[in-house]
């Protein structure tokens, strides 16, 4: 059950089942989430996860449910943003999301089901700007 102070409450087909909350004392330039839960396996969880250090080349399932409340990237009709091929990841797997909404938007175009290709590539969107952001923030740093 979700409340008023949680970024996130949920699960996928695995039984990984958790909810994320910002930390306590968190600063604007390194946005920090706690997340807490069940692993596929019935262990219980906690990470701290550095918004800033999340990669969607390379993330965990976790990681992209913080990412995408963090972002506040739009919800359609009950669809997740994130792609379709997360649901049998475990606590600890990664994947390549971008890859993943590839995928997705190919699929969906061959169906044609252009409203639902359209909304996972403005999703996409929203974490290659991230990534952008990301990469000018390094190469500014690496400049002084």
């Amino acid at each position: 059950m979700k409340t008023d102070d949680m970024l996130y409450s949920g699960g996928n087909g695995t039984g990984l089942s958790f909810y994320i909350k910002y930390a306590e004392n968190v600063v604007e330039d390194d946005p920090i989430v706690i997340a807490k839960g069940i692993d596929e396996n019935g262990n219980k969880f906690e990470q701290t996860i550095h918004i800033n250090k999340i990669n969607p080349e390379c993330a965990t399932y976790v990681e992209m449910r913080a990412l995408e409340a963090h972002l506040g990237v739009a919800k359609r009709n009950g669809y997740s943003s994130l792609p379709m091929g997360d649901g049998e990841m475990g606590l600890n797997d990664r994947g390549n999301y971008m890859d993943m909404f590839e995928k997705s938007i190919s699929d969906l175009t061959k169906l044609r089901a252009h409203q639902a290709a359209a909304y996972y590539r403005s999703s996409m969107q929203t974490y290659w700007d991230f990534l952008s952001r990301k990469q000018r923030k390094i190469t500014r740093q690496a400049e002084i």
